[in-house]
């Protein structure tokens, strides 16, 4: 459950970040993307391609290299980043996960929406989906369609989605959480993992409870 830590404390800063000046944002099938670059060729990119939090930056980087008394690495080879997709308002959280020669293995994005009630084109874009898809892809996938991408959701990637529940306590004040995911599901040369959480407190049914909170994420690796 650490991952579902990491991403929802991200989650929760990034709402409290500063909007940055926007600019013109470059086409993603035209760029290197993510997948396989340099930690720094994979920002660079996003730079150029959507509105990150630039003052975040420097600190992000310099946070993947530290390293205890031993000269163990404290950080995991993790990269957290905020910002937003082109269009949109609302932030979104993105973690870059490195391999040890600091080659991108997987960025893991937080949605701007709940997948599993998605239906329908409009809703899917809601979620910044794709916005999202093309910049990790960029030349990997150049002919990435927006209506395919969210096809292989709908058709693939839900039916292959598993629930997890725990119930930590009970009674008015206890607390419930819910995990469904599916994981590893191959398209246009990655690999995709779907994460929605949402946790509660209350009744134990999910539609009686209070105090809602969670978040969606895609993992592209």
């Amino acid at each position: 459950m650490r991952r579902v830590w990491i991403l929802g404390l991200a989650v929760a800063l990034a709402a409290c970040a500063n909007p940055p000046a926007a600019k013109p944002a470059a086409n993603p099938a035209e760029g290197p993307g993510c997948l396989g670059v340099t930690a720094e060729i994979c920002v660079r990119w996003l730079q150029a391609s959507m509105r990150l939090d630039e003052g975040f930056i420097p600190a992000a980087l310099a946070r993947r290299h530290r390293v205890d008394v031993n000269g163990r690495p404290l950080s995991a080879g993790l990269i957290s980043l905020t910002g937003k997709v082109p269009g949109r308002l609302e932030p979104l959280v993105i973690v870059i996960r490195l391999r040890p020669d600091d080659t991108v293995s997987s960025v893991e994005a937080s949605l701007l929406g709940n997948l599993m009630a998605a239906r329908t084109e409009d809703v899917y874009d809601q979620s910044g989906l794709y916005e999202i898809v093309a910049r990790v892809l960029g030349r990997r996938c150049p002919n990435l369609a927006r209506l395919d991408l969210y096809r292989f959701f709908e058709n693939t990637v839900k039916p292959r989605i598993v629930a997890q529940r725990q119930d930590v306590s009970a009674g008015l004040f206890g607390l419930h959480k819910l995990t469904s995911r599916a994981a590893d599901v191959p398209y246009c040369g990655a690999s995709f993992t779907y994460t929605n959480y949402t946790e509660w407190h209350g009744s134990a049914e999910l539609g009686a409870g209070r105090n809602y909170t969670g978040y969606s994420a895609i993992e592209v690796k």
